[in-house]
C-alpha cells in the first residue's frame, strides 16, 4: 500500500512539474511594449492584467472584462482573443459530438476564440483516471457547432 501511495505521489508531482513548465508569469515590464499598448488600446478600462510568457515571442494576457474572464494571446502572427464560456452553456452539437466520438471524455473547458475576425469554439476534453488527467485533447468547432479539427 505504501509503495502504491508513493508511486501515485511521484506521478502527480511529475505531472504538475511538466504542466507548470508550459508558461511563466511575468511582469508587464518584461512584455514587449507593442503588446502592452495593443491591449490597453483595445481594453482601456482593464486594470488587473496577468501576463504569461508562453514562448520566446508569445505572451498571454489574462484579465476580466465586463465580469467575463478573457485571454488575449499576442505573437508575431497576430492577436487571438478567448472568452471563457461556462460549461452549462455548451452547445448541444458539441456535447453530442463528444459523446459520440470520445465516449470516455468530458468537456472540461470551453472558450470562444476570435482569430483574425473568425470566431470558433475551442473545447478542451479530458479522460480522467482516478484522480489525475490521463489524456487531454482540444477540439475546434465552428460557431454553429460543426466539428473542424482536433489538436492533440
Amino acid at each position: 500500500m505504501r509503495k502504491l501511495m508513493l508511486i501515485m505521489a511521484m506521478m502527480i508531482a511529475t505531472q504538475t512539474a511538466v504542466l507548470a513548465q508550459k508558461s511563466v508569469v511575468v511582469s508587464e515590464k518584461d512584455v514587449p511594449e507593442r503588446f502592452v499598448k495593443d491591449l490597453s488600446k483595445r481594453y482601456p478600462e482593464i486594470k488587473n492584467v496577468e501576463w504569461m510568457k508562453v514562448d520566446s515571442l508569445v505572451y498571454d494576457a489574462n484579465f476580466v472584462s465586463n465580469n467575463n474572464p478573457m485571454t488575449m494571446r499576442f505573437s508575431n502572427k497576430g492577436v487571438e482573443t478567448s472568452w471563457h464560456v461556462n460549461l452549462e452553456y455548451t452547445p448541444a452539437a458539441i456535447k453530442t459530438y463528444v459523446v459520440e466520438n470520445y465516449p470516455k471524455y468530458k468537456v472540461r473547458k470551453l472558450a470562444i476564440v476570435d482569430i483574425r475576425n473568425k470566431k470558433i469554439y475551442k473545447a478542451t476534453i479530458t479522460k480522467k483516471f482516478l484522480f489525475w488527467t490521463r489524456d487531454t485533447k482540444v477540439l475546434n468547432f465552428e460557431i454553429d457547432g460543426k466539428f473542424i479539427d482536433a489538436v492533440e
